[in-house]
């Protein structure tokens, strides 16, 4: 019988050793649940693509971008390290249609930013199992090599979030913010807000909520960690 994934593995060059391990990898928890089956989901594969999708994208920063300091390093690293573009790439690899879920998927699974965040490292997590660390890797150099060198660090881009992945690019820890004042400036309130990274602040900024006063918080540390770092 034809294997359901003989174009996927054309596509990207695979002679499959254990077809299985890609099934798992495609494998929503919650399929099981509709089915009435036991195959095991992407979770635990999930954890091995993070980890290799992180060592790749760093190496390219490092080598495309020699005049950035680690900050500078790390967020950059974010902005490909993140939910967004790796549901961006879980896309245009084509990886969608192989995506097993269960009815109680509240959202279509094109549309749902995190599982395709999960499949994208889980399907790397596969092929590194099936395939070797040194295949995996050149896969994803092959498709990040020319957005990663033509990248660009971009504070503007949902700031708390970037900077939230940028920290843990490197440690697993969260930042925290803090709501320094809540004052009233011409009639109207003014909040000013910091944020956190074990203890040392890394940014503040104001604004007319909580909410838009961690957001400028958060761009300040970004800009900051963006300064080249001699100055």
């Amino acid at each position: 019988m034809a294997s359901q994934y003989r174009d996927l593995f054309r596509r990207f060059g695979i002679l499959p050793h254990n077809e299985k391990l890609y099934e798992q990898a495609f494998t929503h928890s919650s399929y099981n649940g509709m089915v009435g089956t036991h195959h095991e989901d992407y979770e635990r594969m999930e954890f091995l693509g993070d980890s290799i999708v992180g060592m790749v994208v760093s190496t390219l920063c490092y080598k495309y971008h020699p005049d950035m300091g680690q900050g500078q390093l790390s967020v950059l690293k974010a902005q490909f390290v993140c939910s967004q573009s790796e549901a961006d790439y879980c896309r245009k690899m084509g990886l969608i249609p192989y995506i097993r879920v269960g009815a109680s998927m509240s959202k279509a699974v094109e549309d749902n930013i995190p599982v395709l965040e999960d499949v994208f490292e889980s399907f790397i997590g596969a092929v590194y199992l099936d395939q070797g660390l040194d295949f995996a890797c050149r896969l994803l150099v092959k498709l990040l090599d020319s957005d990663v060198k033509g990248a660009r660090v971009d504070v503007e881009i949902n700031p708390k979030s970037r900077l939230q992945e940028a920290m843990q690019a490197e440690r697993r820890e969260s930042v925290t913010y803090r709501i320094l004042e809540d004052r009233i400036i011409k009639g109207a309130h003014e909040f000013v807000a910091a944020v956190y990274f074990q203890g040392d602040e890394l940014g503040r900024g104001t604004g007319p909520n909580k909410k838009a006063a961690e957001t400028a918080a958060a761009r300040d540390a970004l800009s900051r960690m963006s300064l080249p770092e001699d100055n």
